[in-house]
């Protein structure tokens, strides 16, 4: 499997995530401010992985999670994103809602 395939997994399962929180008007939006990748060994095509996302930092304007991928039980990979919230009108960041930030707090790793 190519490498932007692991990527791409990991933003839907965080997406998938995203989709449940609480949700207020003037919300910001959020960017990936970074992402990274540790690969521990390679998929297949037909290998079933299975995804599991963390928060592991809520920080004033920022979020980070993490997305362990793994296949029969074997670490496959180790994906890192952190997302900032800005404003949609400025794009200057501002901060996490609370509402967010203590929906988030039950996923902290």
């Amino acid at each position: 499997m190519h490498n932007a395939a692991y990527y791409a997994q990991a933003e839907a399962a965080v997406a998938g995530l995203w989709r449940h929180r609480p949700t207020g008007s003037g919300d910001p939006v959020y960017f990936v401010r970074k992402s990274g990748c540790t690969f521990h060994r390679g998929l297949r095509l037909d290998d079933i992985a299975r995804l599991q996302v963390s928060v592991t930092r809520i920080g004033a304007t920022s979020l980070s999670f993490a997305v362990a991928i793994s296949c029969e039980g074997a670490a496959v990979a180790d994906v890192e994103i952190v997302w900032v919230a800005v404003d949609p009108a400025t794009r200057q960041p501002v901060n996490v809602p609370q509402p967010v930030r203590d929906w988030l707090k039950s996923f902290l790793a």
